[in-house]
């Protein structure tokens, strides 16, 4: 993600001019015949050639914006619906939908009106809709936790990337993103422990407000504390308490709404739209979450509402940013997240602006640096309101702050990392996988895993009934693996099996102070919520000569009992009383082979536990972390294993999984079972019970790549299934 820096003079001085560039056509992209990046200024593109141009130059892209527009505009009616006359939300309980492969049958994805929607709104080629690829992501149905009435539907579109004059793509390579519609109104089951019918009237009403929208936002005079953070950080990367330091929002009509209910309300101010094109050069959005939740219950319900804000255009601070953020400036052959930003050049760049008042942009230097995962860009920008003169801009592109896994020398030269799809691989297909199929995309490290559901962690398991709680990252046999932060290591040991491609190997869990994470204000308030102490990292799949023996560590590898007859490998001295503080880039770990690694090709897998103490909702209500796998407690358990020379384990669970079920007809209307009309030939294509966003709410997970930033929504993927052809 990239982030403003002010323009190239002091914060609070007038903005930079210099002589007036030549505006051209802004209909068309601008170029300039010493440079070969692409900037797209007011394009409304006419032929289809052109079209195709601008699709392929920002394929990377693409997607991306696209679900933004669908989170800001409600399609979901039009989008998923029940396929059987009489059923809807209001027949079909939600476990009846998870239940008997229902959504499978009775609940359709309307592509085409998919389609129809993206074409007219984003102008799009007959060529670039055809690619278009979709796939119901149906593990990661859920209940929606931001609003109890309503069930998550998630689609999986995905494009093919097609290779263009700047750059070549192998064959295989996509682009995919999860779009979260919505199935609404969707019955309570009893075992969800949640009760609408309490707050359903508030609820109608406050859609009614939300489609009103006669609430009122202005802005406050914003502190220099509050300039820095946004200089740092960007505004998009605020907390909510940092938002309402600068906003000042009146929401008297919901305040009236909820008085004298037996309800909680909370009015948040969750981010800042300053680049829509409908806004004039001295107007912004503000996104408010308008949250209500039954009193001492878990049951809750919000709207989004966008509320149009002015500002002074004469104020130094919001016309620079305002302009910035009015210009998009992404990388063209993979997204910022896998660029190696020493090595830019002009040609793997596309600036691009729909906002009318800016007039013509021109792409004056980059930045030269030694940070590979940043950079920055400076242009000079002519507004309407600029007349003969031009601002010069920075911009920053690059990842922000971050930490390595591996060196960085590796990283920097493996950094478009793949995501390697995993789905639909069965044990049998991966026996015949091994790192010599992956060669063909210049890469000796990939990343995947996390939040994606397998069937390949038992024999004969053709469904997917395992969730991959984790991120994994192979790279080459005995790689170092680096401590990602300052900390301690509280445990090391080997945890072996002779079951085919069920060991984790050797297993490191680092407790990491909240002090030292760089994370964003607005990251440590929704992943660590009221946690103001630690979190736990384990890393799983090490060797464990190398790992256990590290002498820089003054590590030694003994024995020690687990259960009746199993012993196992374990440093003794590390425990949570008495644990190894090490500092951030230290050497840890270091990755098995084949042989050493349970039948798995080398690499990492990194589970994140947040060991926050409770859940917060997208209304900013909290809820209870109910069943960590991996808290303080759990970690004075294995101290005190370990002392008694008995030994438990901690950290080295990678999946999550549910048992086998039958299936069942079922009434299409209501989605109730025949328990006497089994159909046994027919296996489950998913599981209740199995979704990522119910495993982060009750057990506290959250994606390893909030540290790492190796994969984002935007990171380039292929099938393993697809392109070994199995």
């Amino acid at each position: 993600m990239f982030k403003s820096k002010k323009l190239i003079i002091p914060l609070l001085t007038t903005l930079a001019v210099v002589p007036s560039l030549v505006v051209v056509s802004c209909k068309n992209p601008l170029s300039n015949q010493s440079l070969s990046e692409k900037i797209y200024l007011n394009y409304n593109l006419q032929t289809e050639k052109d079209k195709q141009e601008f699709e392929n130059y920002n394929q990377i892209n693409m997607l991306s914006e696209i679900n933004q527009y669908f989170t800001k505009h409600d399609h979901n009616k039009d989008l998923v619906k029940f396929t059987t006359d009489g059923a809807s939300g209001d027949t079909v309980e939600f476990n009846n939908i998870m239940k008997n492969n229902y959504a499978s049958k009775y609940i359709k994805f309307d592509q085409d009106k998919f389609k129809e929607i993206i074409k007219k709104e984003f102008n799009l080629s007959d060529s670039f809709l055809k690619r278009l690829e979709f796939e119901v992501d149906y593990n990661n149905i859920s209940r929606d936790y931001g609003n109890n009435f309503d069930v998550i539907f998630p689609i999986r579109v995905k494009l093919p990337l097609v290779s263009h004059n700047n750059f070549k793509y192998q064959q295989g390579l996509f682009i995919e993103q999860t779009f979260k519609f919505r199935i609404k109104n969707v019955k309570a089951s009893g075992s969800e422990k949640i009760d609408v019918s309490r707050i359903k009237d508030i609820y109608n009403e406050l859609v009614k407000l939300k489609d009103k929208n006669s609430f009122t936002a202005s802005v406050k005079t914003v502190t220099e504390e509050t300039k820095k953070l946004v200089d740092e950080w960007g505004i998009h990367e605020l907390n909510s308490t940092q938002l309402s330091s600068i906003f000042d929002v009146k929401t008297e009509e919901f305040v009236k709404l909820v008085k004298d209910k037996e309800v909680e309300h909370k009015v948040t101010i969750t981010d800042v739209d300053l680049s829509d094109p409908s806004l004039a050069i001295n107007e912004g959005l503000l996104k408010l979450r308008l949250g209500v939740k039954i009193k001492g219950k878990e049951t809750e319900t919000g709207v989004n509402v966008w509320i149009k804000f002015n500002f002074n255009q004469k104020d130094t601070f919001w016309k620079e940013l305002k302009i910035s953020e009015s210009i998009k400036v992404n990388t063209v052959k993979f997204s910022e997240t896998n660029t190696d930003f020493t090595k830019l050049m002009n040609d793997n760049l596309i600036i691009k602006s729909k906002s009318k008042f800016i007039k013509n942009i021109k792409l004056s230097s980059i930045d030269k640096t030694t940070d590979y995962r940043n950079s920055g860009v400076l242009l000079e920008v002519l507004t309407n309101e600029s007349k003969d003169n031009v601002i010069k801009l920075h911009k920053k592109i690059g990842v922000g702050k971050y930490t390595d896994l591996y060196s960085a020398d590796f990283t920097k030269n493996n950094i478009h990392a793949p995501n390697f799809a995993t789905e639909k691989l069965t044990q049998e297909n991966l026996k015949s996988i091994n790192k010599d199929f992956f060669r063909q995309f210049d890469s000796e490290l990939f990343s995947g895993g996390y939040a994606r559901s397998r069937g390949f962690y038992s024999e004969k398991v053709k469904s997917p009934k395992f969730m991959h709680i984790g991120e994994d990252y192979i790279a080459k046999d005995f790689e170092a693996v680096l401590m990602p932060y300052d900390g301690e290591i509280i445990a090391a040991y080997e945890l072996s099996t002779n079951v085919p491609f069920a060991g984790v190997g050797t297993v490191l869990v680092a407790k990491v102070p909240i002090t030292s994470l760089p994370w964003s204000p607005k990251q440590k308030e929704i992943e660590l919520n009221d946690n103001k102490t630690h979190i736990y990292i384990s890393f799983l799949h090490l060797d464990a000569q190398r790992t256990l023996n590290n002498d820089k560590l003054g590590w030694t590898a003994e024995t020690a009992t687990l259960g009746d007859k199993r012993t196992v490998k374990v440093v003794k001295s590390v425990t949570s009383s008495t644990p190894k503080k090490v500092s951030k880039g230290t050497v840890i770990g270091y990755l098995g082979d084949h042989s050493s690694n349970g039948g798995w090709m080398s690499h990492a897998h990194i589970n994140l536990y947040t060991n926050r103490p409770n859940y917060l909702s997208e209304n900013y209500f909290s809820s209870k972390t109910t069943r960590a796998q991996l808290d303080d407690k759990r970690a004075e358990g294995y101290k005190s294993s370990v002392s008694n020379n008995k030994f438990s384990t901690i950290g080295n669970i990678g999946v999550e999984q549910k048992t086998d079920t039958k299936i069942y007809q079922v009434d299409p209307k209501t989605g109730k079972e025949d328990k006497k009309k089994e159909i046994t030939i027919e296996l489950p294509q998913y599981y209740n019970g199995l979704s990522m966003l119910g495993f982060e709410k009750t057990k506290g997970y959250a994606n390893p790549n909030l540290m790492y930033k190796l994969r984002d929504e935007r990171t380039v993927s292929f099938s393993v299934k697809e392109v070994n052809k199995l």
